[in-house]
């Protein structure tokens, strides 16, 4: 039997609350991605955005077909290894995504249009404008799901 009194209910919903508090911390410290997953994207992502050198239709379709479909095998089996979900970045990490989307298209019209009216080595330009996008765009949703998860906010569906 214990010897002294015994802690009172509020003390010790006090006491879960803050175990439980930093069992979240850990969680969201535990849960950064791997260096290698932005930088790889990031490649993916630029490759994408220089295929308007291609000149020729078929061979530049195929390559767009195996880009998006690399990096959508690199974003979802990470998040089946990981539990990550887009949906659970809150709204600010919703918000950046979408950001990213957009920018990642405006970055592939401004390819499109330097390789028609220029040399397509120009086209490098914004593919470097996009790797160095998705580099930073991807650390910065890292942090903010961590944040999110640390407050309190599920890590998975």
């Amino acid at each position: 039997m214990p010897s002294g009194p015994s802690p009172s209910p509020a003390a010790q919903a006090q006491q879960v609350l803050r175990e439980l508090d930093s069992d979240r911390a850990c969680l969201a410290s535990r849960l950064a991605a791997p260096w290698w997953l932005y930088p790889v994207c990031a490649l993916l992502v630029a490759g994408f955005i220089a295929t308007p050198a291609i000149r020729a239709d078929e061979p530049r379709n195929a390559l767009v077909g195996v880009l998006i479909a690399s990096t959508l095998v690199l974003l979802l089996g990470y998040q089946r290894l990981s539990g990550v979900r887009v949906g659970r970045a809150g709204l600010r990490g919703g918000l950046l995504i979408a950001g990213l989307l957009v920018a990642t298209l405006v970055l592939l019209s401004v390819s499109f249009g330097l390789a028609a009216s220029m040399s397509a080595w120009w086209v490098l330009a914004p593919a470097a404008a996009s790797f160095l996008m998705v580099q930073v765009g991807g650390r910065r949703f890292d942090c903010l799901y961590r944040e999110n998860l640390s407050r309190g906010h599920s890590a998975s569906v």
